[in-house]
């Protein structure tokens, strides 16, 4: 989906110092691609049997009034970035996940902020079934790590993501930035060079401006060595892969969360 005014860049807001970086992220992303910037805080206390109404005589106490307090500091946080975007915000009664699925519908871009392995794999991965990227109506960036790097754009190659490559050069013709390409760790030298090759040629049919500057081969499956392999990018893409059976829930490989457990940098996870 792509509003008239641009692309819609939804951020999650909580609580948290890695919400703020996602919203710090989110606006410079926002401002990148000409796009509009919405807020959107999960008010899950109406969900659970607790008194969500201010303390009497005493402004600004109670459940509702902090999160309006959270949204006011987002916003902040969008100003002291000095991008001139739309910014808009709301805060929805209900559990973050169910939330944010329904605000994807409507957006062209999720972005949520990391919390490492053990609560970023319970939104992610899910230990049953996939939770907010795998139902996410739209491509999810978790952000992690510095959110202003100026390095390339790392792409994991992906053997039948077609749409993955048309991404990366989206961004990097938006950022100004060359692509860095990761391979697999069994592909030789000479399958890197042709593959590189073909990924040169296909994206300077549509994005002239774009040069994929380099290939290099993950030294091995161990999930630091493929983050080491593109730690110098600014931005990770890698895809998220959608399966056949019932529901047509996207599937986590081993990859995408190895990615999402060490990366560094900010993470785009696409749909195919």
């Amino acid at each position: 989906m792509t509003h008239s005014t641009g692309p819609r860049i939804t951020v999650g807001v909580f609580d948290a110092d890695e919400s703020d970086q996602a919203v710090r992220w989110a606006a410079l992303h926002a401002a990148a691609v000409g796009g509009s910037l919405h807020l959107v805080h999960a008010f899950v206390w109406t969900e659970l049997d607790v008194n969500i109404d201010p303390i009497s005589g005493m402004a600004g106490s109670g459940f509702r009034s902090a999160a309006h307090s959270l949204i006011l500091d987002a916003a902040e946080i969008v100003r002291e970035t000095g991008v001139d975007i739309p910014v808009t915000s709301e805060i929805v009664d209900g559990n973050a996940v169910p939330v944010l699925v329904e605000a994807s519908d409507e957006s062209d871009l999720l972005v949520l902020g990391g919390r490492g392995m053990g609560r970023l794999m319970t939104l992610i991965v899910g230990s049953k079934s996939l939770a907010l990227a795998a139902r996410s109506h739209c491509p999810v960036v978790v952000v992690r790590g510095k959110v202003d790097g100026r390095g390339p754009i790392g792409l994991v190659h992906h053997e039948i993501a077609t749409e993955l490559v048309t991404r990366a050069a989206d961004l990097a013709e938006a950022y100004e930035r060359d692509i860095h390409l990761v391979v697999r760790p069994e592909t030789t030298p000479e399958e890197a060079q042709e593959i590189l090759a073909g990924m040169a040629q296909r994206i300077a049919m549509t994005h002239p401006s774009v040069f994929v500057r380099d290939v290099t081969i993950a030294a091995s499956d161990s999930p630091r060595e493929l983050i080491q392999a593109s730690e110098d990018a600014c931005l990770m893409v890698v895809a998220g892969e959608r399966s056949h059976g019932a529901g047509g829930k996207v599937a986590a490989p081993r990859q995408l969360v190895n990615v999402l457990r060490f990366a560094n940098t900010p993470v785009w996870i696409e749909r195919d």
